[in-house]
């Protein structure tokens, strides 16, 4: 009925198009009430007329009837004209939807993993069209064929597997789009996605699903998709969060397809890290932690062996737990002086999935000469006394004493530690690398003294910590030279706390303050936290106003009475001052710490902060150029910004606008070195002297950093090739299912494929149009008319009347 009304009508519509409806409509509805009124007396007028007209014969009743009828009938087809009726059809186009096919090129999908399970060697199989489930039986030799196969080789072969048929059946409902990705998304044919491996560069050394899940919402939003097929497995460890990106999937009505590729429980050892001090003393021994984790190898062992250069320096037996990280700690003392390659290993089991991530190095410095430090106090207070204690033990210090209170005679004993006075010359003072203030009145120096120190540190590199005391320590310091070295500000108030008996208050790090080597006496964070949490209170501690802008808070005082607007009272900070740092610390309360867990914690918190205080001039740092970078350690493709603080000949604050800098490459021994690169450092608003540049690290090795005023002095950092795609080779299923599920897609394992096309949604997309089809003004209206005039005309005719 439809069809017959389209063609009378003049509506022509393609193959792809339906009609889903037709309704009649009359664009003068309004009208309605009037027409039903004036058809009715038209209706009557033609009865009265073929019935009582005179001049005519008596009709017969039945061609009057007739007659009547259709008479009646052209009024209303004439009145109807009228109303403007037309027939309205919706016209349904069914669009191709696309799918979109997302394939992981990440490193970590170059693993050969060992397949030693019986599912987990006939899900490969399954991929290569020799079996179809996994209740069928494989042959050894298959199983030989398609026990280490890569990842990238099954992804290619369950897709050119004739017996699943998958590119055939999705190609035939949908129009499929090829993307790869890794750190980033390329779009690619079917042959790069399906068939080719990149080659290796920097971005496959990371896998961002979440950022590959979103660059294909954000460039398909609005258009008719089936949704996203996602070949991956799993290893995220780059970008945005997957399962927020699977949301946003859900609400873009795009649910994921996952193709999880990979075994769940590879058989692998992975050395995460070497964690160790940059720089070690000779003959000192040297703790060194390192991180290790054997999966699905519980109760097994492994030797774990520690080299300095190529020399083997320690060896432990490593028993692996479940999955979870374990730390090792070793130590070793090293012989000689010079840079070295500290490298963790263990070597590879044969049936280990990656070989290639059992070892981990850094950089090490072993130097040979002492930390040379003047601690001056006024009298042997409690404070004084533990921490000379530990600095006489720590044989990589050399301490000199000043203890003004002290017999002189102390002082002219053979081998004495002690000295009479402070140093009268300047390059008496500048033998020192750091020299230790305690509570000492600012009259015990001299103002050249105190300019020296000033110039110690700010032009040559030294540095000065500050241990408050109760007395003169730094409430007599303000308004002397010695208060610009001072990290912290004493306030219109420099009035001491004591906190009194019973009124303990504890001291917590900052977040600047746990991440700072000083402070880190575990190389695990939470242990590092924990063991900070268990030191036991102090009971003095001194009122600062806050700290210095530009100085690090490193330990502040948790009691909320102490707050100020600027927030709590800090009680340790460290400062750039020049070339050099000073610190502060708030309390000489910090031997209490010696009683409990703190007993082998205090040493080694005051010798590391002793040693990062001093290093800077003990190596010899330039006076004029002061290079620095923004971490310690630095993957390939990773920024390094460099920061240089330049003095002039006469070590005043250079004032260009920028400088030149360059790096070059360390070439391995018997190659050419690598051309040095140019890097342009611009000056930092308000810090007279610094500058700051930056560049990308592209390939592994030891790099060496200058600025082009001072070539001869140099900063050394290493660049390691990206191991995040090697450090967990399980396939993530857990993440992969909970993402198909959380945007309404569905998981899918080899044994499962067969079923894919199935599992897509098979709703078709449609656009609707209305067609209106005059009904009044078209042929069809016009021969009914006429139909109803030429009838009445024969009925006349035949009825004998005019």
């Amino acid at each position: 009925m439809i069809s017959f009304l389209l063609k009378f009508l003049g509506v022509k519509i393609e193959a792809a198009q339906k009609v889903s409806s037709a309704s009649l409509q009359l664009r003068h509805a309004g009208w309605l009430g009037w027409i039903v009124f004036i058809a009715l007396l038209l209706g009557g007028f033609s009865w009265w007329v073929y019935r009582h007209l005179g001049g005519h014969r008596e009709l017969e009743a039945r061609p009057r009837g007739m007659l009547t009828s259709l008479r009646a009938l052209l009024f209303l087809l004439l009145l109807f004209i009228l109303l403007q009726p037309v027939f309205s059809f919706t016209i349904e186009n069914r669009l191709r939807r696309k799918l979109i096919l997302l394939v992981d090129k990440s490193a970590s999908m170059d693993i050969q993993d060992a397949r030693l399970e019986d599912p987990d060697i006939k899900r490969a199989a399954i991929a290569k069209g020799m079996i179809d489930r996994l209740t069928q039986s494989l042959d050894a030799q298959s199983a030989a064929a398609v026990q280490h196969s890569s990842r990238t080789e099954l992804v290619a072969a369950a897709f050119e597997n004739r017996r699943l048929a998958l590119l055939d059946s999705l190609k035939k409902n949908y129009d499929i789009e090829y993307f790869d990705f890794d750190r980033s998304v390329t779009p690619a044919s079917e042959e790069q996605a399906l068939k080719e491996t990149p080659p290796d560069d920097d971005a496959r050394q990371a896998t961002a699903i979440g950022d590959a899940v979103r660059f294909a919402l954000n460039r398909e939003r609005g258009q008719p998709v089936a949704g996203i097929l996602l070949v991956t497995d799993g290893g995220n460890n780059s970008g945005s969060e997957p399962l927020d990106a699977a949301g946003a999937a859900a609400r873009e009505k795009m649910p994921l397809y996952i193709y999880g590729v990979g075994i769940t429980s590879p058989r692998d050892i992975i050395v995460d890290g070497v964690f160790t001090p940059d720089v070690a003393f000779i003959k000192d021994e040297v703790p060194v932690t390192v991180r290790v984790r054997g999966q699905n190898l519980k109760g097994q062992t492994g030797r774990l062996s520690l080299k300095l250069g190529d020399e083997e320096v320690a060896s432990t037996e490593v028993e692996f737990t479940d999955d979870g990280e374990q730390a090792v700690p070793m130590t070793f003392t090293p012989q000689k002086a010079g840079v070295f390659d500290l490298t963790a290993s263990i070597p590879p089991r044969d049936d280990e999935t990656v070989k290639d991530n059992n070892s981990a190095s850094q950089r090490l410095r072993v130097i040979d000469s002492k930390i040379k430090v003047l601690f001056v106090e006024r009298a042997p207070r409690w404070e004084f006394r533990f921490l000379q204690s530990v600095l006489m033990r720590d044989r990589r210090v050399d301490a000199k004493f000043l203890l003004l209170q002290a017999d002189p005679e102390l002082s002219r004993a053979q081998g004495s530690p002690y000295i009479d006075k402070f140093p009268a010359a300047k390059e008496d003072l500048f033998k020192y690398d750091l020299v230790i203030i305690g509570d000492v009145d600012a009259k015990t120096f001299t103002p050249d003294q105190m300019a020296a120190l000033d110039e110690f540190v700010s032009k040559f590199g030294g540095a000065v910590a500050f241990i408050a005391g109760q007395q003169f320590d730094p409430a007599s310091y303000a308004g002397t030279p010695l208060e610009k070295l001072l990290p912290v500000e004493l306030g219109a108030s420099s009035a001491i706390l004591d906190t009194g008996a019973g009124q303990p208050t504890t001291l917590a790090p900052t977040s600047i303050g746990l991440s700072s080597p000083m402070l880190k006496l575990s190389p695990d964070e939470r242990e590092n936290a924990e063991i900070w949490k268990d030191f036991p209170p102090i009971w003095w501690i001194n009122r600062v106003a806050r700290a210095k802008p530009g100085a690090q808070v490193l330990l502040e005082d948790t009691d909320p009475a102490k707050m100020t607007r600027f927030g709590r009272m800090p009680a340790m900070a460290l400062q750039q001052y020049g070339v050099g740092q000073t610190l502060y610390m708030g309390t000489d309360d910090t031997w209490r710490w010696r009683q409990g867990t703190g007993v082998a914690a205090y040493p080694q918190f005051w010798g590391q902060v002793v040693q990062r205080l001093a290093l800077a001039h003990l190596l010899g740092s330039s006076k004029r150029t002061q290079l620095s970078v923004d971490k310690e350690h630095y993957n390939t493709a990773d920024r390094v910004t460099v920061f240089a603080r330049l003095y002039d000949e006469n070590f005043e604050p250079v004032k260009q606008p920028s400088v030149n800098g360059s790096y070059a490459v360390e070439s391995p021994p018997g190659q050419p070195q690598s051309p040095s690169q140019n890097v342009q450092l611009r000056a930092l608003p308000d810090q007279p002297g610094m500058y700051r540049g930056d560049f990308v690290a592209l390939t592994p090795g030891t790099y060496k950093f200058s600025v082009e005023s001072d070539p001869q002095t140099a900063i050394e950092f290493a660049v390691t090739k990206s191991r995040f795609e090697l450090g967990e080779t399980a396939m993530n299923e857990p993440l992969l299912k909970a993402m198909a599920q959380a945007s309404g897609g569905v998981f899918f394992r080899e044994e499962d494929l067969a079923t894919l096309p199935d599992k897509l949604s098979q709703k078709d997309e449609r656009i609707s149009r209305v067609i209106d089809a005059d009904i009044w003004s078209s042929p069809f209206y016009f021969l009914l008319v006429t139909g109803v005039v030429v009838a009445e005309w024969l009925v006349r005719k035949r009825s004998e009347l005019k």
